[in-house]
């Protein structure tokens, strides 16, 4: 180890109340610290403990905003955040020996846009091989929404039991290959919501956020919106024949409000700004606000 490394040596932080206060420190470079904001909250609450994650600062350097965290699990995720006038730093304690042995293959990983060049560049160079970025639009639930919702006549919302954890796995291009069983752990603690069929539910109804049961393991929802371990609203999915109908919205606002009245985390989701469907949606949606864009990196094909 050389005399400039030991200055970028990370740390791994386990401790709930240090978790806790890292959150606070990031929360005013909001929005573009939603993704770890979130999941230091959710790691220090143990809401995404089934995805093992591990997370790093700067040892030498207590108030940086430089955080690296990873998930241990078969689900490869990782960031890498800063604030942007910390992305030279950033880039140094990418060059260390530290971070490529935490870095042991091509992450997928999202970024604010003003990472993008420094730290594409620079992980290209770790890998030697190709990477691929695709350009993401954020949304935050930034305003809290008081109205009711009510879900349709001949319809119920539940949460998802097993068939409708496989459903979503399916349904989701970048999902396919987990583990039921991972997905179905998380799904316990944070909500993962499906719209079923019922001809016995002759009325709409307002829906009660404390009293949403969980569906039968074998029951398949027609459609169908999950959380995920970093707190974003995603997978989300409507059978075709049931298109059209708002259901969709109705799960996202619903997720939504779940998450910030347990105070959970912050509820956001990223939409691929090719998806005019879901972009469109976001943008109509009551207390929904687009915040900023970002850039996820890929294994090259």
């Amino acid at each position: 180890m050389n005399h400039e490394e030991v200055g970028f040596q990370l740390r791994q932080v386990l401790e709930k109340e240090e978790l806790l206060a890292l959150a606070d420190r990031i929360k005013d470079n909001y929005p573009y610290c939603l993704q770890t904001y979130n999941t230091l909250l959710l790691t220090a609450k143990g809401l995404n403990a089934c995805f093992q994650y591990e997370i790093y600062v700067l040892e030498n350097y207590q108030d940086s905003h430089v955080i690296i965290w990873r998930s241990l699990t078969e689900w490869k995720n990782m960031s890498i955040y800063c604030r942007e006038e910390d992305v030279p730093l950033l880039i140094k304690v990418m060059n260390s020996s530290h971070f490529l042995n935490i870095v042991e293959e091509v992450p997928v990983l999202f970024l604010a846009k003003y990472q993008e060049d420094p730290v594409f560049h620079r992980l290209q160079e770790i890998f030697e091989k190709p990477l691929v970025k695709m350009s993401f639009f954020c949304y935050a639930y930034a305003t809290r929404q008081e109205s009711p919702l009510r879900c349709p006549a001949g319809m119920r919302v539940q949460r998802l039991g097993r068939a409708g954890i496989q459903k979503l796995l399916e349904s989701n291009q970048y999902w396919k290959k987990t583990s039921g069983d991972l997905v179905h752990s998380l799904a316990e603690n944070l909500p993962a919501l499906g719209i079923f069929l019922d001809p016995e539910v002759e009325d709409e109804l307002v829906i009660d956020f404390n009293a949403i049961s969980f569906a039968e393991p074998e029951e398949v929802p027609i459609a169908h919106a999950f959380t995920s371990p970093y707190g974003y609203v995603g997978s989300l999915h409507t059978d075709v024949q049931y298109r059209k109908r708002g259901l969709g919205s109705l799960l996202v606002s619903l997720i939504g409000r779940l998450l910030m009245a347990k105070g959970w985390c912050i509820p956001y989701s990223i939409v691929y700004e090719r998806n005019e469907d879901s972009n469109r949606m976001f943008e109509k949606l009551p207390g929904w606000k687009k915040t900023h864009c970002v850039i996820r990196i890929l294994p090259g094909q």
